[in-house]
């Protein structure tokens, strides 16, 4: 009995010591960039002058600590001295389907970087080799949390000014990560997945090839788990001191635009600060946009963070 007892002490006191460095960084390794490759992604992104942004950004490699786990993510930050504020990117989809590459970095979180932002995404736990499983909206919003204190430790980063954003899945991420923290300061959400039983109606394979596979214990807790991960039933739990910019096209097929008319609807009857924009006929992610997006979410991001705009008053006023 007292031999169990020693151990149980010393496997908690490693967990404990396991769960007090989350967010630590225990790797990072610089991308570099053929000229063959940048060609690509540049034709790919013609909005973007990647040539400027290989002038004024890095991007690393990372992996960091998550509940213990390691898991891996994608850096990028300006070059030269200086602090600045910060963007968590939370991607979509799920497993391997929709994970950060090397060039969507370039192309897409470099225009944030070249902007003046430290910005760092996660594969999230079991992706890309990094430990554990995907479960789609648990506990791999502990790695999308624990970025904070990654970035809290980073000396180019103001600390104060936090902000994120997440697409598709991605944005169902960031809901359920401003449940769980006050500390960001602003945040924007891109064709983001929002009923999860919407997308069981409209997209009848999701079921079998995503929910029943990567969601814990999924046939015996199918009304909790989707409704834990569908921001439309709970938006009164978000974090009512982040203002939130909601995007979302009209043509887009894979999270129909009803979830984010829904998700509008509920942060206004919460009171949650947000600005909703539709783009007609634009697709997931909202590419046929993308000059107009990007200039939008750097002057969002650039309100709440750089200039440290107060929030909007929602009390019912005026003439």
């Amino acid at each position: 009995m007292f031999k169990k007892l020693i151990i149980s002490i010393l496997c908690f006191f490693i967990s404990l010591n396991a769960f007090a460095q989350d967010g630590k960084m225990v790797d990072k390794k610089r991308i570099v960039f053929a000229d063959t490759a940048a060609e690509r992604v540049a034709k790919k992104f013609p909005d973007s002058d990647v040539k400027t942004i290989l002038e004024k950004v890095d991007f690393y490699w990372i992996t960091y600590l998550s509940d213990g786990l390691k898991v891996r993510a994608i850096l990028a930050e300006p070059k030269g001295e200086g602090r600045f504020p910060a963007i968590i990117y939370n991607r979509g989809g799920n497993r391997d389907f929709g994970k950060i590459t090397e060039g969507f970095a370039l192309g897409h979180l470099g225009v944030l970087a070249r902007a003046g932002y430290v910005v760092v995404g996660s594969q999230y736990r079991g992706n890309d080799g990094g430990e554990g499983a995907d479960e789609f909206g648990g506990a791999d919003v502990n790695d999308v949390l624990n970025l904070i204190p990654f970035l809290n430790a980073h000396p180019k980063v103001d600390s104060s000014a936090i902000g994120m954003t997440g697409t598709s899945r991605g944005g169902m991420q960031t809901c359920l990560a401003l449940k769980k923290t006050d500390k960001i300061k602003a945040a924007l959400i891109n064709s983001g997945a929002a009923n999860s039983f919407t997308v069981l109606k409209d997209r009848l394979d999701f079921e079998v090839s995503v929910y029943r596979k990567v969601i814990p214990n999924y046939d015996a807790t199918k009304d909790s788990a989707l409704r834990a991960r569908s921001p439309v039933f709970w938006a009164e739990k978000i974090c009512k001191t982040t203002p939130i910019l909601l995007l979302h096209g009209t043509a887009d097929w894979r999270v129909s635009t009803e979830e984010a008319l829904e998700l509008a609807q509920q942060f206004y009857r919460t009171k949650q600060p947000f600005r909703f924009v539709l783009y007609e006929g634009d697709v997931h992610g909202l590419w046929e946009h993308e000059v107009e997006v990007n200039d939008l979410t750097i002057r969002w991001f650039d309100d709440y963070l750089k200039k440290k705009k107060p929030l909007p008053n929602l009390v019912l006023h005026g003439k």
